[in-house]
């Protein structure tokens, strides 16, 4: 009998598979983009997928055939609507039976927004995802025609990394999925300041704490009156009036504890302050002086250093971790009474926001501009992107710049991120302290100066925080498929082992490069196993895939069970783990028969199976899926070589 692989069972991370996996029966969404999995069965070939808003299948709406596990439908679905889905394997001549499942899409949640699509070809491909805080609450992602494709209201959005991890806040420090999963959070009870929540390279997160203590009230403006009126001495020395700092706070990324923090009052003299865009008139309405409104954070794992914005300072500090000293404070001239020692003075932003820095050194941030017509002479406030590098940490040099149009002044809030095809993609809110302006707008930018793409809210009221362009709402989507799949005479599914060795196709199915951890073990006979414990780690470009091959390493085992576990490293909730009966293959290729030779009677056969349009795996000398002349041919030359 031929000695084969056979699988007991896959099990995917806390769900035991079905035959169609997602989305689940009845599953509610809040996409339209939809990605579908099912199990793979034995000896198909391909899958046929179709999608329809009716139970009946009369009105086919999606109709494609798949070689993987999984599909994403970005095309031809839309909100509040039920949909039925069903899927059917593809033999080499036959079809199999059909799988159904059934599942809803809810309501849009974000405002509207005009797109203008100036060059569709220098326009990099991906979905926008931003947080919408006004006139309503909502996250959520459009694609370059505005289309609205994704949307949560299980956190408010602050940072998207490069693989795709998403962090916010909630009233707690959150770090989420595309899943409306919250993945992590700080303690319950931590005062989470809601501009910048990420994990940092040790895996620990941070974010910004508030903290407060008392402090003079400036008399350097007309506000002073006001002060004095009810009941505060104003004399600029008196601490008297409380003020809000933010720490910068490690928490541990197991327990939550707070593990490392730096405090502005211990490094930071209160005699710099703002005191020329009205923050004092705002501590008179808040009951506190918010004297930072630290915005934004960057840590570098090179140099071991926190890049951090300071809006309310116009300040950008750089940090040494994890002594905490300040190596150096970037902001206005002395004059401007926001620091006496600033370096690169000559920039003269202010109010800034989303300091990055970029991989070859620079630092990129968005300059909101709020005192330019004061510190730079512009007729009226402008919004400027700014990369630059900081040379021996003493003066800079600008790299690139980009001046947006009187109106698009972003008062407040604003994002800018460099893209894989290095453009830049800018959000500003679009409006100045007389609440005129375009509104809030999204633009694509090349290197050039050039606006490729743009998008703008139709409501005026509109407020957003940051926004990002990703390649795509599934980051952790990928699909595992077991080579040599067939069935056993018994009906059971089994993996014949080719050469004592076992593959799996990985295929990364997200829009992200991802990274993966492997594991493969053998639990039944771990003393003398018959394959050994193997573990790697392998990155993928998006849709690419690579075979994952082991081999057996105890060939006086007929069988094992083995378990495999696939990961994404930053994604390992989806985390796949399947577990086989292992049985060693030693049939020959081309003996139909099984009688251990190569003869005419092999010959015979294999014309039969041929002629019958069946297939047999020991058949397919060539190992192209089919039984045709060509196997009939290697089978005669394989005879009369011997």
């Amino acid at each position: 009998m031929i000695r084969k692989l056979s699988i007991l069972c896959i099990i995917a991370t806390s769900l035991v598979f079905s035959d169609i996996i997602k989305p689940e029966f009845a599953e509610d969404l809040r996409t339209t983009h939809v990605l579908f999995e099912w199990e793979q069965e034995p000896d198909a070939i391909e899958y046929n997928l179709q999608i329809s808003d009716s139970f009946t299948f009369n009105n086919i709406i999606t109709n494609i055939n798949e070689e993987t596990t999984s599909y994403i439908e970005k095309n031809n679905l839309d909100w509040d609507q039920n949909y039925y889905w069903r899927v059917r394997p593809i033999y080499n001549q036959s079809e199999g039976q059909w799988e159904e499942g059934y599942f809803s899409i809810q309501d849009r949640l974000l405002i509207d927004v005009d797109v203008n699509m100036i060059n569709d070809t220098l326009v990099q491909d991906g979905v926008m995802i931003y947080s919408q805080f006004a006139p309503y609450f909502a996250v959520g992602a459009i694609d370059k025609w505005g289309n609205e494709i994704w949307n949560t209201q299980i956190a408010y959005m602050n940072h998207i990394n490069d693989s795709g991890q998403m962090y916010g806040v909630n009233g707690q420090g959150v770090k989420i999925n595309y899943n409306h999963e919250i993945l992590w959070e700080t303690p319950a009870g931590t005062d989470i300041d809601s501009h910048e929540v990420k994990q940092i390279p040790n895996g620990n997160y941070m974010a910004f704490v508030p903290t407060f203590q008392d402090g003079p009230i400036s008399p350097e403006g007309n506000w002073a009156q006001y002060f004095q009126a009810i009941g505060y001495a104003v004399d600029g020395e008196t601490n008297e009036f409380p003020w809000m700092g933010l720490r910068i706070v490690e928490f541990d990324q197991y327990t939550g504890q707070e593990v490392w923090n730096w405090d502005p009052f211990e490094h930071f003299t209160m005699e710099d302050y703002d005191i020329y865009e009205g923050t004092w008139w705002n501590a008179a309405f808040n009951g506190f002086f918010d004297w930072m409104h630290s915005n934004a954070f960057h840590f570098d794992e090179e140099e071991s250093v926190i890049y951090v914005s300071h809006r309310h300072l116009s300040r950008i500090s750089k940090i040494a971790y994890p002594s905490g000293d300040v190596i150096w404070n970037m902001g206005l001239p002395a004059q401007y009474n926001t620091g006496n020692d600033n370096i690169c003075t000559e920039l003269s932003f202010s109010f800034q926001h989303h300091i990055q820095l970029m991989d070859d050194g620079t630092l990129l941030f968005f300059d909101n501009g709020n005192l330019s017509e004061l510190v730079m002479g512009d007729p009226d406030a402008t919004t400027r992107i700014r990369r630059v590098r900081v040379i021996d940490n003493s003066y800079c040099e600008t790299e690139w710049q980009y001046d947006l149009p009187t109106s698009l002044h972003g008062l407040g809030m604003g994002s800018v991120q460099l893209l894989d095809n290095g453009n830049y993609f800018i959000y500003t809110f679009g409006k100045d302290n007389n609440n005129t302006g375009e509104g809030c707008t999204l633009l694509e930018i090349n290197p050039e100066g050039q606006i490729v793409w743009r998008a703008t809210s139709q409501d005026l009221g509109a407020a957003w925080y940051r926004s990002y362009k990703v390649p795509s709402i599934y980051p952790e989507a990928f699909s595992v498929m077991a080579n040599n799949y067939t069935l056993e005479d018994d009906g059971s599914p089994i993996i014949l082992s080719t050469n004592n060795s076992i593959s799996f196709t990985l295929h990364n199915k997200g829009g992200h490069q991802q990274s993966y951890q492997y594991s493969l073990s053998d639990i039944e006979n771990p003393e003398f196993p018959m394959f050994n414990s193997e573990q790697g780690q392998i990155a993928l470009a998006p849709d690419e895939n690579v075979d994952l091959s082991f081999l057996a390493n105890n060939n006086q085992l007929n069988s094992s069970i083995i378990n495999l576990s696939i990961s994404p490293i930053y994604h390992e909730y989806e985390t796949k783990n399947f577990s086989f009966n292992v049985v060693a293959d030693n049939s020959i290729p081309g003996d139909i028969n099984l009688d251990q030779e190569l003869n005419v009677l092999d010959v015979v056969l294999t014309i039969n199976i041929v002629l019958s349009d069946n297939y047999n795996i020991i058949a397919d000398l060539n190992n192209d899926g089919t039984n045709d002349i060509l196997d009939i041919v290697q089978l005669i030359n394989l005879i009369i070589d011997n």
